[in-house]
């Protein structure tokens, strides 16, 4: 287990010094300036929603989530077989298995520590300019959709956390299925934003409402868990009943990456 952990520590450094990652990290940054300094800007191509903190984690945020997890997330098992290192976890402490847990791991670590990033900027941005205030009760996304129950600043922003993270660790955990399940890196990026974009239209366009609601871009848009047809208990049961759903496709991505290594 303690080899398995130095493992995990190793593959998340791993991460932390891949440039995309810090690149696209910048570009958000910059774009929340932007989106905060500008408000005619803010106007016309967002959402009209009365906290621009709220509005960053629902519109901006989830766009450089997704494409920093697959991107970076799609070559980590089809990579190493593309630089024909494929064999030698076999010969480590931890063994094959052990590293492939270890890689997982790491990726869970990761998306969760890129949910953290984006909602301290998302915070920290708007705060600087004076535009957050945690006690602004939100009742509408736009001028048309109205949210109940009624919540303030601060408790949709616990929750858009919330539901960017169990979105995230459920992208991880499916992008790194199509990775150990391709056989190039190119096959596994297209694989997953074909996923990501197959997913998208699914939820925006006039689909069944199974398929629009069961479906990974609703953790992404966390308000949309306000407003649900299927069952509208309350946003956070709506959160806890929707990730039972994915539970079953998430252990079989579980399950075909540790068997990977077996």
């Amino acid at each position: 287990m303690v080899t398995i952990l130095k493992v995990v520590r190793l593959e998340l450094e791993n991460f932390l010094c891949k440039e995309t990652l810090w690149i696209l990290t910048v570009i958000y940054t910059i774009s929340v300036f932007v989106i905060c300094l500008f408000p005619d800007f803010r106007q016309s191509y967002f959402a009209d929603i009365e906290s621009v903190p709220i509005m960053l984690l629902n519109f901006v945020a989830p766009v450089f989530l997704v494409i920093i997890l697959t991107s970076m997330l799609s070559p980590v098992f089809v990579g190493d077989m593309e630089n024909n290192v494929n064999q030698i976890p076999a010969a480590c402490l931890a063994g094959k298995k052990g590293r492939s847990i270890a890689k997982m791991l790491a990726a869970i670590f990761l998306a969760v520590l890129l949910c953290i990033i984006v909602a301290v900027i998302a915070f920290a941005v708007p705060f600087l300019c004076n535009l957050f205030d945690g006690n602004l009760k939100i009742e509408y996304v736009g001028t048309e959709l109205k949210l109940t129950p009624i919540w303030s600043t601060w408790q949709h922003f616990r929750f858009s956390f919330i539901s960017l993270t169990v979105g995230c660790i459920i992208l991880t955990l499916f992008v790194l299925f199509i990775s150990c399940s391709t056989k190039t890196t190119i096959a596994a990026v297209s694989i997953s934003s074909m996923l990501v974009l197959f997913e998208f239209l699914f939820h925006k366009f006039s689909f069944p409402t199974m398929i629009q609601e069961y479906n990974i871009w609703v953790f992404f848009e966390p308000y949309y868990l306000f407003v649900m047809n299927i069952f509208n208990i309350s946003p956070y049961m709506n959160l806890f009943l929707l990730s039972v759903a994915f539970l079953p496709l998430c252990m079989l991505a579980i399950w075909q990456i540790v068997k990977k290594g077996a």
